[in-house]
């Protein structure tokens, strides 16, 4: 099977939420980073930030392979993001949750997605330990900030088995929706 066959997922969220170390935690050595050292230390002190796209591929078994792809958070790399969701039919938006700028964020995210010529199924991903209260109380911000009803999972970046359940919905969604 070549490369541009298999179906996409995109990791896309504000920078430093985790979407290398999702991509680390789903496809180990066998996936291509773009970090370098950050700059810009004003913004986020972590040490090293995305500057492209990262690449990685996941054995779901049964030869069902998936390509994952990470996308820079810094607004100044938005037509990467772009292009990567342009060429996705699944969509992580990754958010903390208790950040309270996390709606605006994600709003942000989905009229990104809105805008796109054809609509990928989209899941967001609360990347940080949050109260269920809090995670519902997300949702339905979301929900009155007119982006209808879309679903909010847990998932821990660094867990794997967490990453690979989130996938499996993601799957199941897609299947529902060629079932339309």
């Amino acid at each position: 099977m070549v490369m541009d066959s298999l179906p996409r997922i995109a990791l896309v969220g504000a920078m430093g939420i985790g979407k290398t170390t999702a991509l680390r935690s789903l496809c180990g050595d066998n996936m291509i980073s773009s970090d370098v050292v950050n700059l810009d230390r004003a913004s986020n002190a972590k040490e090293f930030t995305t500057v492209g796209t990262e690449f990685g591929e996941i054995d779901l078994g049964d030869g069902e392979r998936v390509q994952v792809c990470g996308c820079p958070g810094q607004e100044r790399f938005s037509f990467v993001r772009q292009w990567i969701l342009s060429v996705s039919m699944g969509i992580f938006i990754m958010v903390d949750v208790n950040d309270p700028g996390a709606v605006q964020e994600a709003s942000r995210l989905l009229q990104g997605v809105a805008a796109l010529e054809q609509q990928p199924v989209v899941l967001i991903l609360n990347a940080r330990p949050a109260p269920s209260a809090a995670v519902d109380a997300f949702a339905a911000a979301l929900n009155s900030a007119g982006h209808g009803v879309v679903p909010v999972l847990q998932a821990d970046p660094r867990d794997r088995n967490q990453m690979l359940d989130a996938i499996g919905v993601l799957a199941s969604m897609l299947s529902l929706q060629s079932e339309e």
